[in-house]
């Protein structure tokens, strides 16, 4: 049997490839996750009440399928008072996100829902009638 010897550059060299091979290595066993598809995901929303009032405030919930949401996934509502956008952070209740809004004027409120996940930022559209 015959032992090979490298020299001591050789050697260095080895062990750096080794080190590159590892990172790499646990690099891609952190983002195993797979990908979210934008298009596969779906929001519902619902209220409470369910006939929403003007000037008498509603819980909103928003409910997301198509995608496994983190414990760190975010929701933020995106109401629109005349020209100004009002921004109200959900809390997570259950399997969606919840929030309290007062809608001011009768008819059909359009509401942003913004999903944030990692580095995804999804925003879905909905309307709402007020009466």
């Amino acid at each position: 049997m015959r032992t090979i010897r490298l020299g001591h550059g050789a050697s260095k060299a080895l062990m750096a490839i080794m080190a590159v091979i590892t990172v790499f290595g646990v690099l891609t066993a952190c983002s195993a996750e797979p990908p979210i598809d934008p298009e596969l995901v779906e929001m519902t929303l619902s209220t409470e009440p369910e006939t929403v009032t003007a000037g008498t405030p509603a819980k909103l919930q928003a409910t997301f399928s198509g995608v496994e949401l983190s414990d760190d996934a975010q929701v933020t509502f995106d109401f629109r008072v005349g020209d100004e956008p009002k921004l109200v952070d959900a809390v997570r209740s259950g399997e969606g996100f919840d929030a309290d809004f007062t809608f001011p004027d009768k008819g059909i409120q359009t509401v942003y829902v913004h999903l944030y996940e990692g580095d995804l930022h999804l925003t879905k559209k909905k309307w709402v009638e007020v009466k």
